[in-house]
């Protein structure tokens, strides 16, 4: 019997991380996988701005190079000063949870194309990507 609960948990979990990935996507958030970021740093490495919204013990723990750490954003998005930057924004946090919110807001602002990062340092961490602490 506690076998088929945890099933059933795993399974409403699974459920609720499509759907929410589905609901943003919906709304127009464009989703950038782990591993087509990855294969775009490994062509250009100046050809993405890097977003990270997570809390600062979060992004001290790890983060990918470069990104500019701005959880403020999460709650004011209006700070966003990318609008003269031609290369595309991804947004990033840990599970990708936080991060298409903040790119659903930022796709107002700004004139460049933005994703968010699917999965986020969960899925960066999962393919493969290099990281960064400190």
């Amino acid at each position: 019997m506690g076998h088929s609960r945890i099933l059933v948990g795993l399974i409403l979990i699974v459920i609720f991380i499509f759907a929410w990935d589905v609901f943003w996507w919906a709304l127009g958030v464009k989703p950038l996988f782990p591993w087509q970021l990855k294969n775009g740093l490994k062509k250009n490495t100046e050809g993405f701005s890097l977003i990270d919204v997570r809390t600062h013990a979060e992004y001290e723990l790890l983060h990918i190079h470069g990104a500019k750490h701005r959880p403020e954003l999460l709650l004011h998005p209006e700070l966003c000063k990318q609008k003269d930057s031609r290369k595309p924004v991804v947004v990033i946090c840990m599970t990708g949870h936080r991060s298409p919110i903040v790119a659903y807001r930022l796709k107002k602002r700004v004139s460049q194309e933005v994703y968010n990062l699917t999965w986020g340092m969960i899925g960066w961490l999962l393919s493969g990507g290099k990281i960064r602490s400190g």
